[in-house]
């Protein structure tokens, strides 16, 4: 559909099926009028794919972001999963949430609700069953959420004029720590994708793609027949049951890197990197290390080990551990090493010839590899070279 707007119902007379028909749901009283709601309770027990949703996930590793700090004192039972379908990709007034999906931990399983626009005028009270659902809500987890879905919602709050219930909240996007551990490994990192090669679900062939899932609902408003929706809903409800499944994931593979289960996988070497980038250097170190030593490691991933590897010696002072660790990587290919080694060789050693040795196999490898940024970094070598060579005259 071009427009987000929901259109105005025709009148074609309606099916005699109704949505209690369709979907496991019924009518809720709110505050503000009635919403369709279906809730579902998933047993502690249930696989979700591969995966279990009985465990709850363990938190420590997030202490270490700053807008995480005292989320791991959060008890699970204040978390709230959430993913949303909309009328449309643009946002603004005009954009309506036609279903949200949350789930929450309870009673040693997850109570999951889908709470269902019909139309236009009921959307207050679609707002006021989420509210309340989400009430002990002290974390909410999504996946792109920080972009798409809590923007839409908050919209939706801010034109009725209520307050935000999801201000000043914990916020995990599981979107971005998705790709800390695996965009190098995946062609994309999609939540389908994740479910097939993370979690290993497949979904029903009941599901449909996310792009045609407004297209669904317009049609459930242009016929009245509620048939479409039962994809829609099935569709949420993988969404939000995969972010728990993923959570669960997550936590454990960045708070318990080296567990003796999950530790033989290059997934060490991206999750390395990313305690290096947290300034984590005794963490990094050690999980780096694990990560190199395992098995059928691609050549690109195993060579960005070694060079972030080094890169944590040079910034703890450990200069020649760096130095042997750059010049394996210079035996693989590496400008990035080249370049490091020149820059040791002339500052912390003062060996000029050394210096102009790595600067010149630097240089070399440049012009026979396309390089991005190539003609900038010819340029800074070129500049390196005849400053070393001025050096080493004197």
């Amino acid at each position: 559909m071009g427009s987000s707007q929901i259109p105005t119902p025709d009148n074609k007379p309606p099916t005699n099926r109704s949505l209690v028909d369709i979907l496991p749901g019924s009518w809720e009283a709110t505050k503000q009028g009635e919403c369709f709601v279906v809730r579902k309770l998933v047993p502690a027990e249930a696989l979700h794919g591969q995966a279990n949703l009985a465990g709850r996930p363990d938190m420590s590793f997030f202490e270490h972001l700053d807008e995480m700090q005292g989320i791991s004192r959060v008890p699970p039972e204040n978390y709230l999963f959430i993913d949303t379908e909309t009328t449309g990709l643009s946002g603004g007034a005009g954009t309506y949430v036609f279903l949200v999906g949350a789930a929450k931990y309870e009673n040693e399983g997850l109570h999951f609700a889908q709470f269902f626009l019909q139309d236009p005028a009921s959307e207050s009270a679609q707002l006021a069953a989420l509210e309340s659902f989400a009430s002990s809500a002290k974390v909410v987890v999504s996946y792109n959420g920080k972009s798409f879905d809590l923007p839409r919602i908050k919209t939706r709050y801010r034109y009725h004029g209520w307050p935000d219930p999801f201000d000043d909240i914990y916020h995990l996007d599981l979107l971005h720590f998705a790709r800390r551990i695996w965009k190098p490994f995946l062609a994309s990192c999609t939540l389908g994708d994740l479910e097939d090669q993370i979690l290993g679900l497949q979904r029903e062939d009941l599901d449909i793609p996310g792009y045609q899932v407004a297209e669904h609902f317009f049609e459930y408003l242009h016929t009245k027949d509620p048939a479409p929706l039962e994809r829609v809903f099935y569709h949420n409800e993988v969404d939000v049951i995969s972010l728990v499944a993923l959570l669960d994931r997550i936590s454990h593979r960045l708070s318990c890197p080296l567990d003796d289960q999950v530790k033989k996988d290059a997934e060490l070497i991206s999750i390395g990197k990313y305690f290096f980038s947290l300034g984590l250097f005794q963490q990094a170190e050690s999980v780096l290390t694990a990560g190199l030593y395992q098995p059928e490691v691609p050549d690109d991933i195993f060579l960005a080990g070694k060079l972030c590897l080094a890169a944590i010696h040079k910034k703890t002072g450990k200069f020649s551990i760096a130095a042997a660790i750059w010049q394996e990587a210079a035996e693989m290919g590496s400008i990035e090493a080249l370049i490091e080694l020149a820059k040791h060789t002339e500052h912390n050693l003062a060996d000029f010839d050394s210096a102009i040795h790595w600067t010149l196999s630097a240089i070399d490898i440049l012009k026979s590899c396309p390089f991005p940024k190539r003609a900038k970094l010819a340029q800074q070598l070129d500049h390196r070279l005849q400053r070393l060579k001025q050096k080493a005259k004197r």
